[in-house]
């Protein structure tokens, strides 16, 4: 009964759309949710909410808890899916797991909040005071995080349900920030005989930069760049290319329009062909792609990127850091520091490369910007930097990571790992901001994350909320 309660909430929230930078809606949702239960309420003007709710009858003055989820999530649609963002998520339910209709399902962090939703309705639970934070516009930098005003809570323990494993107790995050590398865009008008095609990557699995970054995926921009360097050979002239996608998210598909005299089109194409099986060899244990290619037609003239702007193009995609760049000698099975492109557009006379860097320390945080800022001024091209966030150093002491390792083993026999992540969390916020915070992040488990392949274990998300229960709940 608890659990369809939790599905209910999650699909009221997942009805309103919500990606990262539009969560005015389902932040007034929340507020309006907290007002009807008569709790206190706060929302700023970045759209985060604070919600207080008192302690049941005999624990009103003990030190608050603090429960903590983020309203955003990356909204991504599958190829072929036509979705009409406005419509919001569409959750399915097939008995075992939630999963979207050809979407990206929001469960990072949609059932955080249902949680949270469930908590200040619940009445019958035993509790000391409660805290709730709601923030925005975690998934691009961490930002509403960033700019919340935590003068209003008292709280020292702060449960963050971000952690995207049941089971797996984290207490220690990556800090990180993006980049946008931008390469003006020139163009000139070419005349001949071309045959026009496109020419596509396709099949990627994508995923989390975070936490699947370390599973050496194929990334598609990257892909672009190497197309780019075998076609040079073969006087190829480029329309057009784009990636769209999210910098947090491992880049799955791209395309280009490209042109080509009528007297090459054979020794390209088997190039095509050539470097197909090239990369489904290089990926064969972790990923596949497809190149494909079509053919649109004859023509005698096109606008195509001058050779030059193709050139300083080329020399970043083929340049930039992609992937692990180190593992944490420190925590075993940790990567210590990465770099991920995830978006690759034209916008406003330029294109776009998109990049989210993440590590657990600092310099060499610093030292793999500076090495993209060296490689955009090498190619001419514009760096700009944003979303810059704290990581979260492990805490040997923390009795609220204790007493959910203690009601965890209690709950289901079995021993929790604890562990360190390469994802950015919030926590490193909380830390930063509430002196002698001790911080917890957990969470049912869910596959594919900011992918249209989306799911959450339903026997996960009801084995998460008893735990939340017990870790609240007042020993006798």
């Amino acid at each position: 009964m608890e659990l369809e309660k939790i599905i209910s909430y999650f699909k009221q929230l997942s009805a309103i759309p919500r990606q990262s930078g539009d969560e005015k809606a389902a932040s007034d949702f929340l507020v309006k949710f907290a007002k009807d239960l008569g709790l206190w309420v706060k929302q700023d003007e970045h759209y985060n909410v604070l919600v207080k709710k008192p302690g049941t009858k005999g624990r009103e003055d003990e030190t608050p808890v603090m429960i903590q989820g983020h309203i955003d999530m990356v909204y991504v649609v599958g190829e072929g899916v036509s979705h009409i963002y406005e419509d919001g998520i569409r959750v399915m339910d097939d008995g075992e797991f939630l999963r979207a209709d050809g979407t990206s399902l929001g469960a990072d962090n949609g059932i955080a909040v249902s949680y949270a939703m469930m908590l200040m309705a619940e009445k019958e639970l035993s509790h000391p005071p409660l805290e709730f934070i709601f923030t925005t516009c975690e998934e691009v930098g961490l930002l509403g995080a960033s700019n919340l005003d935590v003068a209003d809570l008292e709280g020292k323990m702060v449960m963050n349900l971000d952690t995207e494993v049941e089971g797996s107790f984290c207490s220690g995050c990556a800090g990180g920030m993006r980049s946008a590398v931008k390469v003006p865009v020139e163009r000139k008008m070419e005349t001949g005989n071309f045959e026009k095609f496109e020419v596509a990557l396709k099949g990627l699995k994508g995923g989390h930069s975070g936490m699947e970054i370390h599973l050496e995926r194929g990334n598609a921009i990257q892909l672009a760049g190497r197309v780019f360097m075998a076609l040079k050979d073969y006087d190829v002239k480029v329309g057009t290319i784009e990636a769209p996608g999210k910098s947090n998210a491992i880049s799955s598909n791209a395309k280009m329009e490209i042109y080509i005299r009528e007297e090459r089109v054979n020794e390209m194409l088997e190039c095509l062909r050539q470097l197909e099986k090239m990369f489904q060899n290089e990926l064969a244990a972790s990923d596949y792609v497809e190149v494909q290619v079509e053919n649109l037609g004859k023509v005698s003239s096109c606008e195509v990127f001058t050779e030059e702007m193709l050139g300083r193009l080329r020399g970043v995609l083929t340049s930039m850091p992609q992937g692990v760049m180190n593992m944490s000698m420190s925590v075993q099975g940790l990567v210590q520091t990465s770099i991920n492109t995830g978006s690759m557009e034209e916008k406003d006379g330029a294109i776009v490369l998109e990049s989210a860097l993440r590590s657990s320390v600092e310099s060499e945080k610093y030292f793999i910007r500076d090495k993209v800022q060296m490689i955009a001024d090498i190619f001419g091209a514009e760096c700009q930097w944003s979303g810059v966030y704290p990581g979260w150093q492990f805490k040997e002491e923390s009795p609220l990571r204790d007493r959910a390792v203690e009601k965890y083993k209690e709950l289901f026999g079995i021993e929790p790992k604890v562990e360190a992540i390469h994802a950015g969390l919030e926590c490193g916020y909380w830390a930063a901001k509430i002196q002698d915070a001790d911080i917890l992040s957990m969470g049912p488990t869910m596959f594919d994350v900011h992918s249209p392949r989306e799911k959450v274990s339903k026997q996960s998300i009801e084995n998460v909320w008893e735990l939340i229960k017990a870790i609240l709940k007042k020993d006798v």
